[in-house]
């Protein structure tokens, strides 16, 4: 066996570590063609690393569709109302959008920290969501008009929310400034993945409520 050690400098960023991958694998192939080489393979902490990572990611991209269909499934057997509950999931389903692109824009690495945050964010944001809902319906049941309804639900738990969001953007602010880049990372992204979760939840959620509640459903059962 002939073992061949290469130095990679920079192997904290992934994008380093698969630009190097690409390159040896290219290289290996006059090995593959040798027939003195019976067996040639790369290995090594980055490359295992990264092959970790692309397990990680696989396996979000499979569970993200699963709990927001499952969410939904809850959501409609609670609220009892298809429209609801798809008014309820659409926010939430934004949050983890906005959040991945703003990673993309910034260029946070992806890794075993971060590629946890959407996941994450179905939790927190779903919350929210149902909070905002369930404070909606019940107000509606009181007033004359929906915009009445929203704007008691907005006064109420709107308010409440956003005294809740602020506390734990403030604590994972406070771990962004950890000396680990993963849990710096993880602190500053969480932090951020809260505000958009509050931000869908009084903006966003607020206006499809309206959208499908008509005036005429206030002061009746929804």
């Amino acid at each position: 066996m002939t073992l061949l050690v290469l130095g990679i400098p920079g192997t904290r960023e992934q994008t380093v570590v698969r630009a190097a991958r690409e390159s040896l694998l290219d290289d290996m192939e006059t090995l593959r063609q040798n027939p003195l080489f019976s067996r040639v393979g790369l290995t090594g902490s980055a490359f295992i690393r990264e092959g970790q990572l692309d397990a990680t990611t696989q396996s979000l991209r499979r569970a993200l569709p699963i709990s927001v269909a499952a969410a939904l499934v809850l959501l409609f057997l609670m609220m009892r109302s298809v429209r609801y509950a798809v008014v309820t999931i659409i926010p939430v389903m934004l949050v983890a959008v906005w959040l991945y692109a703003l990673m993309y824009i910034i260029g946070f690495s992806l890794n075993f920290v971060t590629a946890t945050i959407g996941a994450i964010s179905i939790g927190v944001g779903i919350d929210y969501s149902i909070h905002m809902t369930e404070r909606f319906r019940e107000e509606l049941r009181r007033a004359d008009t929906a915009m009445e309804a929203l704007r008691q639900a907005a006064d109420g738990t709107g308010v409440a929310l956003m005294a809740s969001a602020v506390s734990s953007i403030l604590g994972f602010v406070i771990l962004g400034f950890a000396p680990m880049p993963l849990f710096s990372s993880f602190g500053f992204l969480t932090a951020f993945m809260i505000f958009l979760a509050l931000a869908s939840s009084l903006v966003v959620l607020p206006s499809l409520l309206l959208l499908v509640t008509p005036d005429t459903a206030a002061r009746r059962q929804v």
